[in-house]
């Protein structure tokens, strides 16, 4: 196949293209417009796609959303960190040398439309110090609960200061003691499912409410749920508009 004459690519990249995928869906990646560019008969050298991508990210006509992906949102998502930082400060004084994530479903109450009455928080702890953790919890007066499974699970109920301890995953190990909302949306559809925090549905609702309005980094939220071995369509659901079907 030919190379599209570099005007006319440019011309039909951001003419056609970009709002032919954005208005499909609120992300796309890179992967599902070379697709789309198979599918168009339409071909280009890498260097020249990869510089038209980089120059409508600059003129805003596209926004970076992670490694590999892009979204017609202008405006960046901000977690708010204020329902988990005495937290987080606390047990990273208690604990200085373990890895641990924090993260609280008050951080998307403004996308539940005050679906949940009372929040709970999440520490993510590597294995060798989850009892440890739990039990300085509890000790501090939280209502904590050690990765509950099973039966367990069935009896969780969230009450004042509420607080889960999981084990951190292996292959997403904590950079940071505050979970950024990518981690935190996959490891909510966990919880989701497996406390029943919500249906699925509920969850889905929310996350299209909030990555469908504020600019998420889509691809380190996909990366970690693959390596979380969460399916995609779990996540976004079957009515999903957030990325092109999967």
């Amino acid at each position: 196949m030919p190379t599209t004459h570099k005007p006319i690519f440019k011309y039909l990249l951001r003419d056609v293209f970009f709002p032919e995928l954005t208005a499909r869906a609120k992300y796309f990646s890179l992967h599902q417009l070379r697709q789309l560019l198979v599918g168009r008969k339409v071909s280009s050298d890498s260097p020249t796609l990869l510089r038209y991508l980089h120059e409508a990210v600059a003129e805003r006509l596209i926004y970076d959303a992670g490694r590999g992906w892009y979204s017609s949102l202008a405006n960046p998502f901000v977690l708010d960190t204020a329902p988990v930082e005495p937290l987080a400060d606390a047990l990273a004084k208690a604990f200085p040398l373990v890895a641990f994530s924090c993260w609280s479903t008050e951080q998307v109450k403004g996308a539940m439309h005050h679906l949940l009455s009372r929040f709970a928080c999440f520490v993510d702890v590597e294995a060798d110090a989850m009892d440890s953790v739990w039990e300085h919890l509890r000790d501090a007066g939280w209502d904590a609960w050690l990765n509950p499974r099973g039966v367990e699970a069935t009896r969780f109920v969230v009450r004042e200061r509420t607080v889960v301890v999981r084990r951190e995953s292996r292959k997403s190990p904590s950079e940071k003691h505050l979970a950024p909302i990518e981690k935190m949306l996959v490891e909510l559809c966990f919880e989701a499912r497996d406390l029943h925090l919500m249906a699925l549905s509920e969850f889905h609702t929310m996350l299209a409410n909030l990555a469908g309005t504020q600019r998420i980094q889509m691809s380190r939220l996909v990366s970690y749920a693959t390596e979380r071995k969460l399916p995609l369509d779990q996540v976004f659901g079957t009515d999903n508009q957030l990325i092109p079907p999967f």
